[in-house]
């Protein structure tokens, strides 16, 4: 009887290091493996087909994301290889994980789940079993899709601004003070907190604070 011979896993980071050593321990399980470079690429094509005739079973990303360029380097790797993909991140349960599973990621799971529990899930996941209850699945993907609908809304809003409204709005996201916006437009102060309750009114927003979040969730949408 012919046994079934383990996975082949291509595993990337945005730390080379961590790749190298979840690699290395990988084949220490009976794994093959690949390393991927980050964002895109293999590192080392001889590897990358560890099995003559045999090709990638399943792949992993380690990464925290907690930057957008590497959350978009995590989307660029999810397109990269037509496999499930599992991914490992320091990021907390939120929309993120729910922009990754809409993107291609079959798995989502902590940093902080142990070696074994990588084996577990990437053994599961090589032979199309379920790693990742359905229900929790619908809601990171229904998380992310309400924060989607938020950015566009806020985009939206802030495009609607006049050019000087903007402007304002400029100044309170880099922590400009009414009378130093005053004196760098040289208009009236009285004149700035007007132009300041139109940017609020038009962010449905009640504060200053509120609305340079508003500002920089439109910016990352």
């Amino acid at each position: 009887m012919t046994s079934t011979p383990p996975p082949c896993v291509a595993v990337a980071s945005d730390q080379a290091l961590v790749a190298e050593a979840i690699s290395a321990a990988l084949r220490d399980r009976g794994f093959g493996t690949v390393v991927l470079r980050w964002p895109m690429g293999i590192r080392a094509r001889a590897r990358a087909r560890p099995r003559e005739g045999e090709g990638l079973d399943v792949a992993l990303i380690i990464s925290d994301l907690n930057r957008p360029d590497r959350m978009r380097g995590a989307m660029q790797l999810l397109g990269l290889v037509s496999v499930p993909w599992v991914v490992l991140t320091g990021a907390p349960r939120s929309p993120i994980w729910g922009a990754l599973l809409e993107n291609g990621a079959y798995v989502v799971a902590p940093a902080s789940t142990t070696l074994t529990g990588v084996v577990d899930v990437l053994e599961a996941v090589a032979h199309g079993e379920p790693a990742m209850r359905d229900t929790e699945r619908h809601e990171l993907t229904a998380e992310w899709h309400s924060l989607r609908a938020r950015q566009e809304d806020l985009a939206a809003r802030v495009a609607s601004m006049s050019p000087r409204e903007t402007q304002v709005l400029e100044f309170l996201h880099a922590g400009t003070p009414v009378r130093e916006i005053a004196e760098e437009l040289d208009v009236s102060e009285a004149t700035v907190r007007s132009q300041v309750k139109q940017v609020l009114r038009k962010l449905d927003v009640r504060s200053q604070l509120a609305a340079v979040a508003a500002f920089e969730s439109a910016q990352h949408s």
